[in-house]
């Protein structure tokens, strides 16, 4: 990391984005890269089923569930303190999938990836990393800088600010963090060859995941986790629940 972690967090507040450069060396792009494309050939007959691969893109939900290589990839000693710097110690990882932008395909409308803006406050950041190099010829992520903080327009408004979108071009084995309030989207790659990405979605523990991992990971895969495992996947931050048949308050 070339500067400060206040300085990436000090970006991120204010423009709504920061790009940290070499988080991953070539052996882990490498590595990522093998285990996803393992997921999208696993997954080519049930994807365009359940429209995880379109025109415009492939996704790969829940990796941590369907590879190994996932159940530590958040840990990165660059990412994590950046994610615990700006939501706190405690926050928890919502969500862990693999995107790529359909070559030849269409490009996404921008949007948000939380409900509603919620100025001056972030409560999820999307830590993007990438596995390619992010052109904008390949459909790199494009982002309206420091809208976090603005309401998100609606209708025919959309082609007006396109206008103020920004190509994140960056290396493969990049960071690009941005506050989930941001207005961004995945461009057309016009290219005829993928363009990767891991996306790490971090949240504050009291606010809505965007998956339910205690849920959503098999007994065999939550055996194998470490405790700080579990608590990065949320598993301290579930609810308490009252158990009518034994009237009795209970903790997952």
């Amino acid at each position: 990391m070339s500067r400060p972690l206040e300085d990436y967090a000090a970006e991120l507040h204010t423009q709504g984005y920061t790009i940290i450069e070499g988080v991953l060396n070539r052996s882990q792009t490498d590595a990522a890269i093998a285990a996803l494309d393992e997921i999208f050939e696993r997954e080519k007959e049930i994807g365009p089923q359940r429209h995880w691969h379109t025109d415009v893109h492939q996704v790969a939900y829940m990796l941590p569930q369907k590879h190994p290589l996932f159940r530590s990839f958040a840990f990165d000693t660059q990412v994590l303190p950046l994610m615990q710097l700006i939501l706190g110690k405690d926050c928890v990882l919502g969500s862990l999938n693999g995107l790529s932008m359909t070559p030849g395909g269409g490009g996404q409308n921008l949007h948000l990836d939380q409900s509603e803006t919620v100025p001056g406050t972030v409560l999820y950041i999307n830590a993007l990393h990438t596995l390619d190099d992010f052109t904008k010829a390949n459909g790199a992520t494009r982002v309206v800088p420091c809208s976090q903080d603005r309401p998100f327009p609606r209708g025919q408004e959309r082609e007006e600010i396109e206008k103020e979108a920004v190509y994140l071009e960056a290396p493969a084995g990049s960071l690009i963090a941005f506050n989930g309030g941001l207005w961004h989207a995945g461009s057309r790659n016009t290219t005829d060859k993928p363009r990767r990405a891991i996306h790490a979605f971090f949240h504050r523990p009291w606010v809505r995941p965007q998956w339910d991992y205690p849920r959503s990971l098999s007994p065999e895969v939550v055996a194998e986790l470490t405790p700080e495992q579990k608590r990065l996947f949320g598993f301290h931050a579930r609810p308490q629940w009252y158990d009518y048949e034994s009237d009795m308050v209970r903790h997952d």
